[in-house]
């Protein structure tokens, strides 16, 4: 569903604007987009990301609860398809989601810029490469260090229920 939503916004006449090339003729067909057809090609990009980090917090922050489950109660958590799975997944996509998803957008924003960097460092007219590749590998650590504490932040999300401020 994403890509095709992504597909039929690209293919609208008001995020192209024709191509002013100097060697091309004018019945040419060479469209490039404008600043709304780039800002929602980020905000589809800013969503991608988004949503995997969501999807991957959840399942976290339920195997998190599982595990607690049946760390401190084992007759609770003794087959799979024992209520603490249930109850786990439940927490973790209702009265959690508002903390992964938190977490999940400071780490999507980071991806986003990050590719944005990458993609620019790609340029050919590009004169700052040197500031890219060091903004590229500032923007890689704060990264992976906001990822280390997420997994432990949905870890105690997981088990006791935190907000995520809290739990980070």
């Amino acid at each position: 569903g994403w890509s095709l939503a992504f597909a039929g916004v690209m293919n609208l006449d008001a995020v192209k604007e024709p191509a002013m090339d100097q060697g091309s003729n004018s019945d040419s067909t060479d469209e490039e987009l404008n600043g709304l057809g780039a800002g929602l090609s980020l905000l589809f990009l800013l969503s991608f990301y988004w949503t995997h980090q969501v999807l991957q917090n959840t399942l976290r922050a339920s195997v998190a609860g599982v595990v607690g489950t049946w760390w401190f109660t084992p007759l609770e958590a003794s087959s799979f398809c024992s209520p603490a799975v249930r109850d786990s997944f439940l927490r973790s996509s209702t009265y959690s989601l508002g903390s992964i998803a938190f977490g999940s957008l400071i780490v999507a924003i980071l991806q986003l810029l990050r590719s944005v960097l990458r993609s620019a460092a790609n340029d050919r007219n590009n004169r700052n490469g040197i500031l890219h590749c060091i903004a590229a590998c500032v923007l890689l650590y704060l990264e992976r260090i906001v990822e280390y504490f997420n997994k432990w932040a949905y870890i105690y999300v997981g088990l006791y229920g935190y907000d995520y401020l809290t739990a980070g």
